[in-house]
């Protein structure tokens, strides 16, 4: 009788206390500084905001429009940015990001036109696009499915350090350096990060089994059917409402109003509205950590928590928008954690996306559900600071209750959409 060995399958680096490949880390640790980078670039007007008046000489619908046309770069981008992080891989996407990252940054440091400001912001639109799609690609080739979602909750996390440096360390460096030095010292640290990517990131593990050779067909063809068979699943529509609401109410707040809403409205000081924005994005880490501990890889839990967060939200902002004058101090701090928990659970849909899809279509379908919280992102970037102006000679704190109702709108929308969604087969 003759015995039979059986050939060990490929190495695959899995994401484990025990087991985890160090290069697997490293490089996807490298995409991740890049991405902490960019959520900082991103995020860096909601502070700067004050500053950007001046300098620019412009008002809350110009302010606006450089925060919207930034995010409306990105969010028309996120398909691309999908198809060509599953195509050309996600070294090339992460560095070229980097670069117009870097580029952006030093034009809107050295422009003092809206002209330059606004293609310096584009720019950086531009650039952030290709981060989040292809640290996610990375974290689909370098790690086991099982271990996916964690691995996207701690890249929501490096993005929220990112978001920290882009609260109160970027207040007091531009009080203390002033716009130029800072923007620029940016601009330089963004280059480097691009040559280390550029240097250290592999698309893939070589020793892991490659994925399944795709159809022969034209390109254009192929692209079209990636993009049914995702959107044809019922997991990518549930993320995509998932990250609608809760990812655009966390940057409605982070990236652009949330500085000026403390400020004018609130009666906050600079200092204080820098410390009550850290707040958020401390919650926004928070939430992270707790999605991708005890909720990614579990569909029935992660639905529900989903869910009851986008409740919360819609209750929070219920609450700004009907409170009359300004929000106690208490409150208000509880309404930022709350705004940042449910901001950093938004890193759950990613896992929902991966789960309901192929790998080889991962990078589609993280662009086709990044675009849910993004566009409901430009949407509010315009319609508050539309409404800021008709209501200018209001006061602010009436101004801002009225600004923030098209919010609270597109949050119950969403959440609708979410519960009408939900998978009841495992109910």
């Amino acid at each position: 009788m003759s015995t039979t060995v059986e050939a060990a399958p490929p190495h695959r680096a899995s994401a484990g206390p025990g087991g985890s490949s160090r290069t697997a880390w490293l490089v996807w640790g490298v995409g991740a500084l890049c991405y902490c980078a960019a959520l900082f670039h991103r995020a860096g007007l909601g502070v700067a905001a004050p500053e950007a008046v001046q300098r620019f000489d412009a008002g809350p619908g110009v302010l606006a429009i450089f925060s919207a046309l930034q995010l409306g770069v990105y969010l028309v981008l996120q398909i691309p940015a999908g198809l060509l992080a599953d195509r050309l891989g996600p070294r090339k996407g992460i560095t070229g990001g980097m670069v117009a990252l870097a580029v952006g940054s030093a034009v809107f440091a050295l422009s003092g036109s809206i002209v330059g400001g606004i293609a310096g912001r584009m720019l950086i639109g531009f650039g952030d696009a290709f981060m989040f799609t292809n640290v996610l690609r990375l974290a689909a080739h370098w790690f086991p499915p099982q271990r996916y979602g964690k691995v996207a909750a701690l890249t929501g996390l490096a993005g929220g350090l990112g978001q920290v440096v882009s609260t109160l360390p970027l207040s007091l460096s531009l009080h203390s350096l002033g716009w130029v030095p800072t923007f620029l010292g940016a601009a330089a640290l963004t280059a480097a990060l691009g040559l280390a990517a550029a240097l250290i990131i592999r698309d893939r593990d070589t020793s892991a089994p490659a994925p399944a050779p795709e159809e022969d067909e034209p390109v254009g063809e192929r692209i079209v059917h990636s993009l049914r068979a995702v959107i044809a699943q019922r997991g990518t529509g549930h993320s995509f409402w998932t990250h609608f609401v809760l990812m655009a109410q966390f940057v409605a707040i982070t990236t652009l109003w949330g500085g000026p809403w403390l400020g004018e409205a609130q009666g906050r000081g600079q200092s204080e509205v820098g410390s009550l924005l850290l707040l958020s994005v401390l919650g926004f880490i928070a939430g992270s950590w707790l999605a991708g501990q005890y909720v990614s890889g579990r569909p029935r839990r992660r639905e529900r928590y989903t869910l009851g967060l986008s409740v919360m939200v819609v209750v929070v902002w219920s609450v700004m928008v009907g409170w009359p004058g300004a929000v106690p101090l208490p409150v208000l701090v509880v309404a930022l954690l709350a705004i940042g928990v449910a901001g950093g659970a938004a890193m759950l849909a990613f896992d929902g996306a991966r789960m309901a899809n192929a790998e080889h279509r991962s990078g589609t379908a993280t662009g086709v559900v990044n675009m849910g919280g993004f566009s409901a992102a430009v949407l509010i970037q315009l319609l508050v600071g539309g409404v800021l102006e008709l209501v200018s000679g209001l006061d602010p704190a009436v101004g801002y209750r009225w600004a923030f109702t098209p919010v609270l709108v597109l949050l119950v929308i969403g959440t609708g959409a979410q519960w009408w969604l939900r998978d009841r087969s495992r109910r």
